[in-house]
């Protein structure tokens, strides 16, 4: 791994740690989201996409803690 991945991944597990979250399931989330290209949806629709994948993530991820 390049050096900014090891520190990305440092600084994701220490964010998650803080914030008592799944670090899978916070990869998950950002994968999933780098998937979407949002240049051409509106704000709202935006944040609702958001927040169904974190009710999805999260649902599916109650077993992982």
């Amino acid at each position: 791994m390049n050096k900014i991945r090891l520190q990305e991944k440092a600084l994701l597990e220490k964010i998650c740690n803080e914030n008592n979250l799944s670090v899978k399931l916070v990869s998950e989330l950002i994968k999933s989201a780098e998937k979407f290209s949002y240049e051409n949806i509106s704000l709202n629709v935006r944040i609702k996409e958001y927040l169904d994948l974190i009710n999805f993530y999260a649902t599916n991820d109650k077993g992982d803690s």
